[in-house]
């Protein structure tokens, strides 16, 4: 079976796969390298549609005040754009490495472990502990009474099977959510330009940061779990609470992108703070080719 340090083995070679590849295959730096180009050039129009019109209304109404800082916005975001990668880099993907470093070294103290590959192996018995022999007259623990019925090794098992599962699932998900916040920044960028759109910027901040602390909140939740394992207790109340909290471990993992909304301000679940984005993309896509968006036709 799959142990959940062999499942962080395996996530960590996708994700290092799917942003740097290799020989042959550019991945997602040069999916990016590709799309800054046009749109670099898409903002640079929008800017100029966007201080053009500026500058019109206030030759027509010279009453009118004009904004002095009219251009900082439309530089900042292609400034922004020029430099992605690397803003990107620093203003999200290394804070919350510190983040998760931080969390870590604090849960190996909490729980008196040397490494965390020690940590992730307690984590692993905690959810694969199986007694290897046992006798019908040493009926110690619920795992040794488990060993005596088919039907509740099965059981166990399955718990098992689905905690791993659900481990492998909230981090695969975590890549595939972090991949396509990283890819639609670079629409996010330029469509921010939209006046009254500037909003999704933010949103996309937000959820790409939310995304990127599933695994540090993950690490909290095994801490928590791990501590109350190791709680000094009956050697029959602590075997039958440790599937207890197998059952508890599999629900709160499936919780934690919603605790993870919990520490930014945009309180919306991950993959909701797209939809302005997708929202402003559909607009230009219905008025660049004069569809009425109720009927969806050509008016």
């Amino acid at each position: 079976m799959w142990e959940i340090r062999t499942i962080y083995e395996i996530i960590g070679q996708i994700d290092a796969f799917l942003y740097e590849g290799n020989g042959t295959v550019s991945a997602l730096d040069g999916y990016i390298d590709y799309m800054l180009t046009p749109c670099l050039l898409f903002a640079g129009v929008l800017m100029l549609i966007f201080v053009s019109i500026k500058v019109f209304t206030y030759f027509t109404n010279p009453s009118s005040n004009m904004d002095p800082y009219i251009l900082v916005k439309p530089i900042l975001i292609l400034v922004a754009l020029t430099f992605y990668k690397p803003l990107v880099e620093l203003l999200l993907f290394e804070p919350s490495e510190f983040i998760t470093k931080i969390i870590e070294e604090a849960g190996l103290i909490a729980t008196n472990t040397e490494t965390i590959n020690n940590f992730d192996d307690i984590c692993n018995n905690f959810l694969t502990n199986f007694s290897d022999t046992v006798d019908e007259t040493e009926i110690n623990n619920i795992f040794d009474l488990i060993q005596l019925f088919p039907l509740f090794e099965i059981i166990h098992f399955f718990i098992q099977i689905v905690a791993l599962v659900v481990v492998g699932y909230i981090m695969m998900r975590q890549i595939i959510m972090k991949a396509l916040y990283f890819i639609l920044g670079v629409l996010v960028l330029p469509l921010a330009l939209i006046p009254g759109n500037f909003e999704a910027l933010k949103k996309w901040f937000l959820g790409f940061l939310g995304v990127l602390l599933w695994i540090p909140l993950l690490r909290i939740f095994q801490t928590i779990l791990l501590l109350i394992h190791k709680a000094p207790t009956q050697a029959f109340g602590q075997s039958l609470f440790e599937l207890v909290l197998q059952i508890i471990m599999i629900v709160f993992i499936l919780q934690v992108p919603k605790y993870a909304n919990f520490l930014v301000s945009s309180g919306s679940e991950a993959g909701e703070g797209l939809g302005s984005v997708f929202s402003s993309a559909t607009s230009l896509y219905y008025l660049k080719n004069s569809i009425n968006p109720i009927t969806n036709r050509k008016q």
